[in-house]
């Protein structure tokens, strides 16, 4: 990140750039002459912060996911400061989690098809969602009483993942951007917002 307040703008301007035509074609195919282009800086400068597209491209998807990353920590200590039941938790973090997603999914498409054969962006991302399982793991052992079996881990390991993967097809992230929504939003998450306690208070 360079220091000075003109290097960092234009600086910005180019990652944004980049970001923009991420999201306009769902790939990173795409010139740095583009990224000149719409960034309104030379070729020459982009080359002065970047060895390669590659590394721009990298150093957009560092910032996506420090961005998501943060917004991910506030997001769980409001939901720690206000959920005290089971269901609110389920309700609070569903509602919050999918709309974080659907809010960053445009640019999350070409981040996660790049992280299919590109090692730093896949430990990154694979960085990033860990650190929110962990957290809403913890945050879900607190109802443990409320839990119908004894393996706790496994139940609040396999919910989270339950959530993600169910909001990750709507949105078209991953594997399967053919699946994409397909069904209602709202519908969704309210279901998924009942069938998670559910699922934990089940007794087998």
């Amino acid at each position: 990140m360079p220091q000075q307040a003109r290097s960092r703008a234009s600086y910005e301007r180019m990652l944004t750039a980049a970001e923009k035509l991420m999201v306009k074609r769902g790939n990173d195919d795409f010139t740095l002459t583009e990224v000149a282009k719409v960034g309104k800086v030379s070729i020459g400068s982009i080359y002065l912060r970047f060895d390669s597209k590659d590394d721009l491209v990298r150093a957009v998807h560092s910032r996506v996911l420090a961005q998501i990353g943060a917004e991910q920590d506030a997001m769980m200590q409001q939901i720690r400061e206000s959920a005290v039941t089971l269901d609110a938790f389920s309700r609070q973090f569903v509602d919050a989690y999918a709309e974080l997603l659907k809010r960053f999914s445009p640019v999350l498409r070409p981040i996660m098809f790049r992280a299919i054969y590109d090692e730093s962006i896949s430990a990154i991302g694979k960085s990033s969602a860990e650190n929110l399982v962990r957290e809403a793991e913890g945050q879900l052992m607190r109802f443990s009483g409320e839990f119908g079996r004894e393996d706790h881990a496994r139940l609040v390991s396999n919910v989270i993942r339950m959530i993600y993967y169910t909001l990750a097809r709507f949105l078209g992230l991953g594997s399967s951007p053919e699946a994409a929504n397909q069904g209602n939003w709202d519908e969704l998450k309210e279901d998924l917002a009942i069938m998670c306690p559910a699922f934990l208070r089940a007794t087998g």
